[in-house]
């Protein structure tokens, strides 16, 4: 199994766009790309505060099944945590805008990366970057792409400008894009939520 989250150039809404390709062969396979934007930060939320994920989402040729499963990501400190947020259908024959709302809850997120602590910390005062993951189990290979990813948190000023917490779309060149392997132990929840 793997996974890639890759910048391509054009094909965006408009611009650039980001290619999220998994390849699970079975069920006891999940895989998940990233991208987490770490140019920029903002202090964390407080503990219940809102949010609302947009993502332009195309399917790719080929793909089948309920798309991709969805996740905010949280980076604090070197360490990565994911909130599973929804799925995002299939088919999206043109870019479609995807809303998933959520309130950030520490013990709903789990690490998955880093030596930080199990959850985040959202206590107001915590540097935090945003970014999300997009990935599948049992879904063969499976293409999705994405662009124009914001993020609004209304309670730390939404929607934020672009040098807080707003994602810059992938179309100005902003994401750096991580791409890591999650699977096996990152199946946690996400296996219920995952595109097939």
């Amino acid at each position: 199994m793997t996974a890639r989250a890759v910048v391509e150039a054009s094909g965006g809404n408009p611009g650039a766009r980001l290619n999220i390709t998994t390849v699970t062969p079975t069920g006891s396979d999940t895989a998940f790309g990233t991208a987490v934007l770490t140019t920029t930060s903002t202090v964390a939320p407080s503990a219940t505060a809102t949010f609302a994920l947009n993502l332009d989402v195309l399917s790719g040729v080929g793909d089948f099944g309920q798309g991709q499963a969805i996740q905010l990501l949280v980076a604090q400190g070197g360490s990565v945590y994911a909130l599973p947020v929804g799925i995002t259908g299939f088919p999206l024959a043109t870019f479609t805008t995807l809303t998933f709302n959520g309130t950030f809850n520490a013990g709903s997120f789990s690490k998955i990366s880093g030596a930080g602590p199990a959850t985040p910390a959202f206590d107001g005062t915590t540097a935090t970057t945003y970014g999300f993951a997009a990935g599948n189990n049992m879904s063969a290979t499976l293409t999705q792409y994405y662009d124009n990813f914001r993020l609004t948190i209304p309670s730390i000023g939404g929607p934020p400008p672009p040098s807080a917490a707003q994602i810059p779309t992938l179309s100005g060149g902003a994401l750096i894009v991580l791409a890591m392997l999650l699977a096996g132990a990152v199946a946690f929840s996400l296996r219920r939520q995952s595109g097939r």
